[in-house]
This record gives C-alpha cells, sequence and structure tokens, in this order.
C-alpha cells in the first residue's frame, strides 16, 4: 500500500512551499477507478504550491497531469484522455467564510484549512472531477457502427421540417 503524504495546508501556504511527485494511479483510492479507466497502471504527475493571494488569502495551486486510457462508451475500446487540470484552492478558517465567498465568486475553489491534508485526496478528488461523463473516440474506426448510426434517420428531422412551415 502506498505511504500517504499529509501536509499542514496552513504552515505549507503560508511558506510557500512546494510539493511534486508522480503517483500510479493504482496507488491512489479505488473510488478513482471509474469502470471507464481501462488501465489503472498509469503515472499522474501532480505538484502543489502553497502562497498567499492579493487578498491575503492562503491557497494551495494543483495541478495534476497524465494520459489515461478510457474505454471508448461508443466501440469500448482505449481510448486517450489527456489529464492537465490546473486550479488554486483557497483556504478559509470557517465554513461560512467560505460560503459567503463562494456566493460572490461561483468560480471560486476553496476548502476549510484542517490540521492536516491528505494530498493523494486532493489529487484523487481532481481526477474524478477532471473525468468526462462519457468518454468516446472523435472518430471510432468502426465501420460497422459507423453504418448503423449513418442508415439512422435523425429523429428530429421531422420537427425541422415543420419549423420551416
Amino acid at each position: 500500500m502506498l505511504n500517504r503524504t499529509l501536509i499542514d495546508p496552513q504552515a505549507f501556504a503560508t511558506q510557500a512551499e512546494t510539493l511534486q511527485g508522480t503517483v500510479s494511479l493504482q496507488d491512489l483510492d479505488k473510488r478513482t477507478w471509474s469502470p471507464d479507466i481501462a488501465d489503472t497502471a498509469t503515472d499522474i504527475h501532480y505538484a502543489i504550491t502553497g502562497g498567499m493571494d492579493r487578498w491575503q488569502r492562503l491557497f494551495l495551486d494543483l495541478t495534476v497531469s497524465g494520459s489515461l486510457k478510457l474505454n471508448c462508451q461508443r466501440c469500448m475500446q482505449p481510448t486517450e484522455f489527456l489529464l492537465d487540470e490546473q486550479v488554486r484552492i483557497i483556504l478559509f478558517h470557517r465554513e461560512q467564510d467560505l460560503d459567503d465567498a463562494m456566493i460572490v465568486d461561483e468560480e471560486l475553489e476553496g476548502m476549510v484549512l484542517e490540521n492536516e491534508l491528505d494530498v493523494f485526496t486532493l489529487l484523487e478528488d481532481q481526477i474524478l472531477m477532471a473525468l468526462p461523463i462519457s468518454p468516446k473516440h472523435d472518430q471510432c474506426g468502426n465501420n460497422h457502427l459507423d453504418k448503423i448510426n449513418q442508415d439512422k434517420p435523425n429523429p428530429f428531422a421531422v420537427l425541422a421540417g415543420l419549423k420551416k412551415s
């Protein structure tokens, strides 16, 4: 089992520390192993940098990248998904402060400060949010599927004709 990496997020951000590394997807929590993932033996690269923004708020900048093999929902063959996520997580002392800030800025990513933060839990959450709902190839190359989809009449074609009338 993988040794978890724990940080004190307040000290990490205050001291503007940086942590980077590589972890195999199979070493992360099984909740990240979506049924769409074709190969869990994939390396995920990460970097976390702490700091303080212009409003004197502590933050963690998280970058997660890698190339995942996902099962295409059309042909069920592996397709490549490039994971390249960058997020700034603002740290708040109280839940109410976080809620107030999120009302003002809907795009804000934030969390309440804890004494200890598991870096890999943060990575797992970011991976889950980045995965597509329905992964698929741009072109599957499956002639049989292409023929079926091509021969199928568009159910909305009748509505389009009515709209023109």
